[in-house]
């Protein structure tokens, strides 16, 4: 009789900016709320449609200059908003 070895599943996920996929553990999430403003996921968790960053600052300016986020969002997101996430983006993944 064989033995079977159980493989965890690990989810993989597509980096908006660079398009490099990881998995979703190693990427930062950015997610639609419900009123419509973008917010970060530390947690992975929050209910709402996302989008993955690589976490450095290269790939997170990146993914928040032009119109990347807001099509893999499905929504607008406001110049505010995007100066918000850039700047707590800064925050996070500065050395």
């Amino acid at each position: 009789m064989k033995k079977r070895t159980m493989v965890k599943h690990i989810p993989q996920r597509t980096c908006v900016a660079c398009r490099t996929v990881k998995p979703k553990r190693e990427l930062a999430r950015l997610v639609r709320m419900p009123g419509g403003n973008v917010e970060i996921d530390l947690s992975g968790k929050t209910p709402g449609r996302g989008a993955y960053l690589c976490p450095n600052l290269e790939c997170w300016e990146a993914g928040l200059k032009g119109n990347r986020l807001s099509h893999t969002l499905r929504t607008t997101v406001s110049k505010e908003n995007m100066e918000r996430l850039l700047e707590q983006g800064r925050n996070i993944w500065e050395d």
